[in-house]
């Protein structure tokens, strides 16, 4: 038994399979088919770009992931310059409010 595809299996078809589409439904004039087959043609060409385009993306997405390297080696402190002071620790509104009726 052969196994099914993504066009044959009932869980996996959306539609018609391609083979299907390939034939020429009835209602269909030779002018009417030969435009569909061109603008399937179109499409295929459309899908393809964006499959490529995307693909590029992507490579493109993990070449920088990659070049980016962390590093985590210990960053040298500062030295303290006797001539700056650091700024007092702001007190927020609450401990004001809380301090000025004791």
């Amino acid at each position: 038994m052969a196994t099914p595809t993504s066009t044959t299996h009932p869980r996996f078809a959306h539609g018609p399979s391609r083979s299907a589409l390939n034939r020429r439904p009835t209602h269909f004039s030779d002018a009417d088919w030969a435009e569909y087959q061109q603008c399937q043609a179109e499409h295929d060409d459309l899908m393809a770009q964006v499959a490529d385009r995307e693909a590029q993306l992507e490579h493109d997405l993990l070449a920088a992931y990659d070049d980016y390297d962390i590093d985590f080696s210990p960053v040298p402190k500062p030295k303290a310059d006797p001539a700056r002071r650091t700024p007092p620790p702001h007190r927020t509104p609450a401990l004001r409010r809380r301090s000025r009726g004791r």
